[in-house]
């Protein structure tokens, strides 16, 4: 696989690069507008366009919309529920700041979720570091990393978010010193924290918590001043919050208060 990438130019290796990460984000959704794809790679939308007209076989342009050229139902489905399709453009964009953290021989924890597995997307292949989950969704996008080494924390399967859970899942992560814990959120608030929908997932997001030497929470504007039903965290926990440029500006400036970094 090296050899051959060095065989081929700078600029072939880029557009490699620049196909691989459209054929991920279509992994997703099923249509990505030429535009957002362009601004997410730092591309013109020509050169874009050029990249997609030379791969007939693997892509369509109809309307400004890339589209896979075989039927998107053969592609892999990492959906956890309806949520999957919601703020897409915001969960995208959160995923490639989230991505310039990692850096070369990390530890990092990748929580369940439909933002996750775009932060994946982003990682470079040559990176070499270790990956933490208890997702099935997470653990499929990951082992499309040839450099990471994949622990997962196994049990019992849950359908409705692809959570493994097993009472003895706390010994893996025990033995293991995290750089970042990646940890998402149905609902932030004020008053009331850090939340997600499910009480399943709420042991393992305080334990990372508590292991790792940082916290990043990942939320789009949407998930600000909701409450859900599983509390696991306050905000005053989380050194980096990256969300979008919507997120409302009073919870900008409570971050800060708090000390930690606010990346949009």
């Amino acid at each position: 696989m090296f050899k051959s990438q060095q065989i081929g130019t700078p600029v072939e290796s880029k557009q490699s690069e620049r196909i691989k990460l459209i054929q991920q984000a279509l992994q997703d959704q099923k249509a990505i507008h030429l535009r957002e794809m362009a601004a997410l790679l730092d591309v013109s939308e020509m050169t874009l366009r050029r990249d997609v007209t030379r791969h007939p076989q693997t892509f369509h342009l109809l309307g400004g919309h890339i589209t896979l050229a075989y039927d998107p139902s053969d592609a892999p489905d990492y959906k956890v529920t309806e949520q999957g399709s919601r703020h897409v453009e915001e969960k995208r964009r959160i995923g490639k700041l989230a991505a310039a953290f990692i850096k070369n021989g990390d530890t990092v924890f990748f929580d369940c979720g439909t933002t996750v597995p775009y932060v994946i997307d982003f990682i470079a292949d040559e990176l070499e570091f270790t990956a933490v989950c208890n997702s099935l969704n997470v653990l499929l996008k990951l082992q499309q990393k040839p450099n990471c080494t994949i622990v997962l924390c196994g049990g019992t399967f849950h359908r409705k978010n692809q959570v493994f859970d097993h009472a003895d899942e706390s010994s893996i992560l025990d033995s293991v010193r995290l750089t970042w814990a990646f940890i998402s959120a149905a609902g932030v608030s004020e008053n009331f924290g850090v939340t997600c929908f499910n009480f399943n997932e709420v042991g393992v997001k305080q334990k990372v918590l508590r292991q790792a030497q940082h916290s990043l929470l990942l939320a789009d504007h949407s998930k600000f001043d909701a409450v859900r039903t599983a509390h696991f965290a306050t905000l005053e926990q989380f050194s980096v919050v990256i969300s979008d440029k919507k997120i409302p500006k009073h919870y900008r400036e409570l971050i800060l208060k708090n000390g930690a970094q606010c990346v949009v």
